[in-house]
């Protein structure tokens, strides 16, 4: 995944230096430096033959939009002054140009068949939407309104993109919250909006939207998913974890959930890690051990395409948090134990490096942590 702020990207009219993009009849300019450090990064995968999905962000601009200023346009103009990110501005025609003109130049620069400047494969848009009062806000509005203006920007993305891409999807982000949120003043349930976004869709017309999921354990701080007590195996669990991620995957194969009835929709595993809190030997293995049981239950899962770990260092501005595959940087980013362990996954040295988890965990098998029973739930939880 990389991240992509629009409001970077795009420059006022005849900015030099600057990029020129027509579209509709209309030159836009974009940022000659900005895209170079794209450019860059998405070289790099491409040579490696990576996937990549771009998380498209927008900073909330308080001095508003104008001829100065053509990104102050894209943040939804209710975005609240407390948010990190805001949804985009779907609701004034200002807003939709210049999103729509920001979204095409990446889908016709980063979808070429020849890779030349690098490909973004699908479209992540913005971040955990259920926490949108931080990540993606629009004010204080309810699941239904906030959910036709991000159903409205996934759109705009998914006609877009597809003009390049036949094969492009967009994705929904949510965190690891499900039939709750612990905001419900200023947040949504994920299973909430992913019922209005199937029902918007069954109204307006379908899309070829998906799921990234953020299935971090209960606590972000504690390592020991496998000791997950509000993660149950119901459709009505408050959380969905490596613990109980089979929900997940039960809830995708409902017929109801897929694209026009027929495809089943695809999920990613776009970012989650698990904690180390200290650097002693046990908060390390327990890190670690976490890893591999959350490994062990999405490898047997076919509707699970894709797992991206965050982070591949520890970061100091991550709120005391120590995810990282290796220690921070005044540690020299030395690799931890988890490192060597997601090395070897999908390799022969895989179930040697696990072996050590089972302990941990308390079982001798690995089928002992994979629920296989069917998922009930007593309907659509409505809104």
């Amino acid at each position: 995944t990389v991240n992509i702020v629009l409001n970077e990207l795009i420059l006022p009219a005849n900015r030099i230096p600057s990029i020129p993009y027509q579209l509709n009849g209309k030159t836009y300019s974009f940022n000659p430096s900005y895209v170079e450090q794209l450019d860059q990064i998405l070289q790099e995968a491409s040579r490696r033959n990576i996937n990549t999905a771009a998380i498209i962000l927008i900073k909330k601009d308080r001095a508003g939009g104008g001829p100065g200023n053509p990104a102050g346009y894209l943040a939804h103009p209710k975005c609240e002054k407390s948010a990190i990110y805001a949804m985009a501005n779907v609701s004034q025609p200002e807003g939709i140009e210049y999103y729509q003109a920001a979204l095409d130049f990446l889908a016709n620069r980063y979808s070429r068949p020849d890779k030349q400047y690098g490909r973004i494969h699908h479209w992540i848009i913005h971040n955990e939407v259920d926490m949108g009062f931080q990540w993606t806000s629009a004010g204080q509005i309810g699941p239904l309104t906030y959910m036709d203006l991000y159903q409205k920007s996934m759109r705009i993305a998914y006609l877009t993109a597809r003009k390049y891409n036949a094969n492009a999807k967009v994705f929904i982000s949510l965190t690891h919250y499900w039939n709750w949120t612990p905001f419900p003043e200023r947040g949504y349930r994920p299973r909430q909006l992913l019922e209005i976004l199937l029902d918007q869709c069954k109204a307006e017309g379908d899309f070829q939207w998906a799921i990234a999921y953020h299935p971090y354990p209960q606590s972000l701080l504690e390592p020991k998913t496998w000791l997950d007590k509000k993660a149950n195996f119901t459709f009505e669990t408050p959380y969905i974890t490596p613990h109980n991620i089979e929900v997940l995957d039960a809830w995708v194969k409902r017929e109801y959930t897929w694209f026009e009835g027929r495809t089943q929709r695809t999920v990613w595993l776009s970012e989650q890690g698990f904690n180390s809190p200290d650097y002693s030997p046990a908060s390390l293995s327990d890190q670690a051990a976490g890893m591999a049981y959350a490994w062990k239950k999405i490898r047997p899962l076919d509707s699970i395409e894709t797992f991206i770990y965050h982070n591949w260092v520890d970061n100091e501005q991550e709120d005391g948090l120590h995810i990282g595959l290796r220690k921070l940087p005044a540690d020299n980013q030395e690799p931890k134990p988890i490192w060597y362990l997601y090395r070897d996954l999908e390799t022969p040295e895989e179930e040697a490096a696990c072996e050590f988890a089972k302990d941990l965990i308390g079982i001798d098998d690995w089928d002992q942590v994979r629920y296989t029973e069917p998922i009930l739930e007593t309907g659509r939880i409505g809104y």
